[in-house]
Order: C-alpha cells, then sequence, then structure tokens
C-alpha cells in the first residue's frame, strides 16, 4: 500500500527558508524578492497563524515576511549570536554585530579593497547631500576640478548618471546609488546624518583633539622639566660632609666611672 506523503511546511520551516536566503545572498533581499523565490519554488507555504494541515494554502505576504524576519533577530539577541537581520537599501542582509569588527578586518585584510581617498569621500558626500547634482557645482564648492574623484566613484559604483540638467549643454546630473546604501550601512537617503549633526560632530572632535593636544603639551612639558631637573642635579658638585669625630676615652677613666 503505497503512502501518500500530503506533508506540508511548518512555521518553522518557513522561517528557516527565510534565514537561508538571507544567509545566503551577497545583497540585500527585499520582503517582495523573498516571497518571489518563495512562490517560485514552493508556490504557497503557511504562515505563522496557519494551522498545520490546514486545506488549501496561500502565498505568505511581504508584511508576513518582516515578521519572520523580526522574529529572527529576537532569537539571535537572545541567544547572545554575533550577527543580526539588517535594514538595508529597502531589503535585509546579514550583518556581524559591530563588536566583532577587529576579528572581520583582520580576517578580510588581505584583500580589502583600496580605500577611497579625501578626495573621493568629499565629493561623495556633496554628491550625496546635494542630489542630483552637476559636475560644475561640485567643482564649485570644492574649488577645483573634481573630473577625478567623479570617475573613481562612478567606477565603485557609488553614484551614477541620473539625467541631464536643463540648462545650456544639458550636463550631466549625478546621484547616489544603491550600492552606496549598502557600502554605508543606510536603509534609505532619509538615514543619512543631518549636515547640523555632522557640522556639530566634527565641532566636537576638533574640541576633542584640541583638548588631547593640549593634555599631550602639558605632558610632554612636564616630562621636559622632569629631565631638567634631574639633569641640574647630576650637575651639582656633591658637597663633601665633614665626618663628626667621637672623643674616645682611656681604659682607666672608663673604669672609674664605672666604680663610681
Amino acid at each position: 500500500m503505497e503512502i501518500e506523503n500530503n506533508h506540508k511546511p511548518q512555521e518553522t520551516e518557513v522561517v528557516q527558508i527565510i534565514e537561508a536566503l538571507l544567509f545566503a545572498s551577497d545583497s540585500p533581499l527585499s520582503p517582495d524578492k523573498i516571497q518571489a523565490v518563495i512562490s517560485a519554488k514552493g508556490g504557497s507555504l503557511p504562515a505563522k497563524d496557519w494551522q498545520a494541515g490546514a486545506s488549501g494554502g496561500k502565498e505568505i505576504t511581504p508584511n508576513e515576511i518582516e515578521e519572520v524576519i523580526n522574529s529572527l533577530n529576537e532569537k539571535y539577541r537572545l541567544g547572545g549570536h554575533s550577527f543580526a537581520i539588517k535594514r538595508i537599501a529597502k531589503g535585509y542582509q546579514m550583518y556581524t554585530l559591530p563588536d566583532f569588527a577587529p576579528w572581520i578586518k583582520a580576517l578580510f585584510s588581505h584583500n580589502r579593497r583600496e580605500k577611497l581617498s579625501s578626495q573621493s569621500l568629499e565629493v561623495l558626500a556633496i554628491v550625496a547631500y546635494k542630489q542630483p547634482i552637476v559636475k560644475s557645482d561640485v567643482d564649485r564648492l570644492r574649488g577645483v576640478n573634481s573630473e577625478g574623484p567623479i570617475f573613481t566613484l562612478l567606477d565603485r559604483k557609488l553614484i551614477t548618471i541620473v539625467g541631464r540638467k536643463p540648462a545650456p549643454g544639458r550636463p550631466l546630473l549625478y546621484g547616489t546609488t544603491q550600492e552606496f546604501l549598502t557600502h554605508f550601512g543606510l536603509k534609505d537617503l532619509d538615514d543619512l546624518p543631518r549636515i547640523e549633526e555632522l557640522e556639530m560632530l566634527l565641532k566636537k572632535k576638533e574640541q576633542a583633539s584640541l583638548a588631547e593636544a593640549e593634555f599631550e603639551k602639558m605632558i610632554e612639558e612636564r616630562l621636559e622639566k622632569s629631565e631638567e631637573v634631574l639633569q641640574e642635579e647630576k650637575e651639582k658638585p656633591v658637597e663633601e660632609v665633614p665626618l663628626q669625630t667621637i672623643p674616645q676615652s682611656s681604659p682607666q677613666s672608663s673604669l672609674e666611672d664605672e666604680t663610681q
């Protein structure tokens, strides 16, 4: 007698499938993308409120996928795991926690991509906050030609051409990309710190650097002073202290003292 396999995926399997997709992906996955993959492979799967063995089925919704991701994050937090699922660039991706960054950096230090130069970072910041923006405006804000940094950022896919400005010559307009959001761990452009916050942060950093410099200067001055004092002590002539002479008594006088 042949036993028919009417096995239906349980809630735990849905969680495992979503977890596996996020684990395997090297780029952020949106709830819609996860839903499309599940639908293409399994058709219908039970969501968390579906009874096992219930007849029929329905597609898991993006909202239910987000609930599953939230439950996974809670499980990771309670279990003391070294990673979590983070909302990045309108999708979700697994990330190791910042506490473990030194070891991750050491692991990939041999094949790390070259860091962006300060010029490229400056241009990237201008594009991020002023987009869409043309090259001439970037040049005006920086006071120098920005052709090199713009080419680097285009090559790294951190910025892209988003259109043309309706002006004489129709210059190209530049804006940031999804890769930019992923690179800096941002959910969307609204996650960018406000310019006022950046100015305050830079001011605090500058003040902290000045205070640290003053402290170091004070320590150096004290060390120099201590060295000068030690040097002066070394160079001082040693004064000869005369030895005190103790009067010696004769044996006879000592004997007389004892008999008295």
